[in-house]
């Protein structure tokens, strides 16, 4: 049996249970979406688009006093590690990360600013190491603020996994394998509040609460790494139009 972490309280990749992998990102990485960012979480690797507000491509999408939010994921054939999964297999979870990622930006965008418009959220999946649903939250906030959109809150995701009595932040793959619990925490670090949580497969009550502790705590230090990136990325922005902020 694989022990996840060992005596010394260090995981098979030599981080502790609290740390998170290496976060990295780039906005306005694509010229023809309105918004466009690159993230990295580790060797998980996404980019997400985002194009609107703009006109329905359907009535039936139409929404009189808000805008509908379409999302849709793409998953790289080469973007699994360690194993090459069957075809409807990667379907499901993209259909399930779609709707993920599309209820919990409802939540956070200011859609009723926008009536009878659509905004879609693009997400490629270039390549899959663990927390993959935390990263795509993660690349899409950031891509929906190069886009403009109005929001309540700087949305941050971490993933938790439960395994042999410890809450792991931001599993990578082999971690995954272990077929724990996982539970993907969005969380608004201003407001402190969660705007949602997605569990797999299921966790002991008793373990919930320092599973959701490290989520959050996790989400804290993502909002830190990515609001950074946000302000230098400002920063550049005004810098190449000759607005350099005081």
């Amino acid at each position: 049996k694989v022990e996840h972490v060992d005596l010394s309280g260090l995981r098979l990749d030599g981080r502790r249970p609290h740390e998170l992998r290496k976060v990295n990102a780039r906005l306005g990485v694509l010229k023809k979406p309105n918004g466009s960012a690159l993230l990295e979480q580790g060797n998980t690797r996404i980019v997400v688009s985002v194009y609107g507000p703009r006109q329905c491509k359907s009535k039936s999408k139409e929404i009189h006093d808000r805008a509908y939010i379409e999302c849709e994921c793409h998953m790289a054939p080469y973007s699994n590690i360690g194993d090459r999964k069957k075809r409807s297999k990667g379907d499901r979870q993209t259909t399930e990360l779609s709707a993920m990622i599309r209820s919990t930006m409802d939540a956070l965008l200011f859609t009723t600013n926008f009536p009878r418009s659509q905004i879609d959220i693009v997400v490629e999946i270039l390549q899959d190491d663990g927390a993959l649903r935390s990263a795509c939250l993660n690349g899409a906030t950031l891509a929906l603020i190069d886009a403009g959109l109005p929001m309540r809150d700087f949305l941050c995701s971490c993933s938790v996994g439960w395994i042999d009595g410890h809450a792991l932040a931001d599993m990578n793959h082999v971690e995954e394998t272990a077929r724990g619990a996982d539970l993907c925490v969005a969380y608004m670090p201003n407001c402190e509040q969660v705007v949602s949580c997605s569990l797999e497969p299921k966790l002991k009550l008793e373990a919930l609460g320092a599973v959701m502790d490290r989520g959050v705590e996790g989400c804290r230090v993502v909002y830190q790494v990515l609001h950074a990136i946000v302000l230098d990325h400002a920063a550049a922005q005004a810098a190449a139009r000759g607005h350099v902020p005081h």
